[in-house]
């Protein structure tokens, strides 16, 4: 009889696990479009066997653990193409305004400077002429407005990554904080012996994301908790502790900082990765470079087209005038090019001052054609460099950015394809479930039977 019974719970048990291994691959289909979600696999184990008078009797199976299908190697790979796709993805919209801001078109800074070349030309073959004076003016005051315009736009253009950046920061402080919240979850789930399988993959979506904002590293202890380091090595995650990143406002920026409690870390485009790098390499060292570039050539026009029209006389007389405002230093001088002249009488297109002189308008004319930036570029040819710079950084981003995102495509198939909800294959386990259950079913209805004849015959 007792072995009947042992029967019965061999068959209860192996009931019990098909119900439930039919669940487990509900819940996968269920989650076949939830992101991040990775297959959850039911472990069978045997329950140890039992001496009963000299024979060795096996006495059924159990579902001992959910396992969850996890590819380390893969998981590490998404972060890391995930890092790259961030930095550059930062980049791209603002590369695109550089673009438009430094293009070389007719109503750019590369036309004006051609125009205003192109007055003192026109005022060489009328030199007393009031409407090509007041026309000389007027070249040079557009040719300030759009020095002016043109840093305006970059400086507004970098003041957005300021905001950019802050908006990356409260997201990465959220971020950070509900891994730390995880880390104690998942502990203290796990030292029960029980999985946290869905706090893992939710906490594997946010590792993903935070690299994607800030690059870095991460690392997990005995206990399931997740660190996360920077790459400069400082920590955002220790175990259950988030270190919080300010943002705080500095003069005309915005500075960030780790706070480690005992000390600050101002973090710059060295010492992170994914957005922020890119946001903080445009905000503190492309732009400026290209503004840095633009005072050099306003401040190469403004010295050259000076030292030539004080040498010349106006038709007032006198010399020894500045067209435009001089400049103490070159740093600023795009956006501080100011016109020193107010009246047409004081253009000093000759040397003498008489009506039909042009020999310093000539003079001037040809400045537009002589390589006198770095002895080897024209005013337009230096800007035409500057333009090129930024086309040839913004085609390298768009390069880097398709790249990159085919790169994290692909792994996130193989990812999907290894670790991931696969339906065939669940339709596949729930067949072979369902025909464990009904079998065990077939069994204890056999073994019920076989009971009841014994009694009947027993009785």
């Amino acid at each position: 009889m007792s072995g009947l019974i042992n029967a019965l719970n061999i068959g209860k048990s192996s009931l019990l696990d098909g119900q439930r291994a039919i669940e487990v691959v509900g819940n996968n289909i269920s989650n076949v479009n939830t992101e991040g979600y990775s297959r959850q696999v039911p472990v069978f184990t045997d329950f140890p066997t039992l001496n009963m008078n000299g024979f060795m009797v096996g006495r059924g199976s159990k579902i001992d653990v959910l396992d969850r299908e996890y590819n380390n190697f893969l998981a590490k790979m998404m972060q890391e193409k995930s890092a790259a796709l961030g930095e550059e993805d930062a980049k791209s919209t603002a590369l695109d305004e550089m673009e438009r801001i430094v293009s070389i078109s007719e109503n750019g800074l590369s036309g004006s400077i051609d125009n205003f070349f192109g007055a003192w030309q026109d005022l060489t073959g009328d030199p007393g002429s009031r409407v090509n004076r007041d026309l000389v003016l007027q070249s040079g005051e557009r040719l300030a407005q759009d020095f002016q315009s043109t840093v305006s736009e970059l400086t507004k253009l970098s003041e957005s990554m300021n905001t950019m950046l802050q908006s990356r920061v409260d997201d990465l402080n959220l971020s950070i904080r509900e891994v730390a919240s995880l880390n104690l979850r998942i502990s203290t789930i796990e030292s029960t012996g029980q999985p946290a399988l869905a706090d893992r993959d939710k906490r594997d979506l946010l590792l993903q994301k935070i690299t994607s904002l800030v690059g870095g590293t991460n690392t997990e202890n005995a206990a399931g908790m997740a660190s996360i380091f920077l790459p400069n090595g400082l920590p955002l995650v220790s175990d259950a502790t988030a270190m919080p990143v300010l943002a705080e406002r500095v003069g005309d920026t915005l500075q960030i900082s780790l706070d480690l409690g005992s000390h600050k870390y101002e973090l710059n485009a060295e010492r992170v990765g994914g957005e922020m790098r890119g946001l903080m390499y445009l905000r503190d060292e492309f732009i400026p470079e290209k503004v840095a570039d633009l005072d050099k050539l306003a401040n190469g026009i403004i010295t050259e087209v000076n030292a030539l029209h004080r040498a010349g006389t106006g038709l007032d007389g006198n010399t020894e005038r500045d067209f435009f405002a001089p400049l103490a230093e070159e740093a600023g001088a795009a956006a501080m090019i100011r016109m020193n002249l107010g009246n047409y009488r004081e253009v000093a297109a000759g040397d003498s001052g008489a009506p039909g002189d042009n020999t310093n308008a000539l003079r001037l004319s040809a400045l537009g054609t002589a390589r006198v930036m770095d002895g080897s570029e024209t005013f337009v040819g230096y800007y035409a460099r500057i333009a090129g710079d930024v086309g040839v950084e913004a085609s390298r981003n768009k390069l880097a950015l398709a790249g990159n995102r085919d790169a994290l495509t692909q792994v996130a198939n193989l990812r999907d394809n290894t670790v991931g909800v696969s339906l065939e294959e669940e339709m596949i386990s729930l067949i072979k479930f369902q025909k464990s259950f009904e079998a065990s079913a077939k069994y204890l209805s056999t073994v019920d039977e076989v009971m009841s004849q014994l009694l009947a015959i027993r009785g």
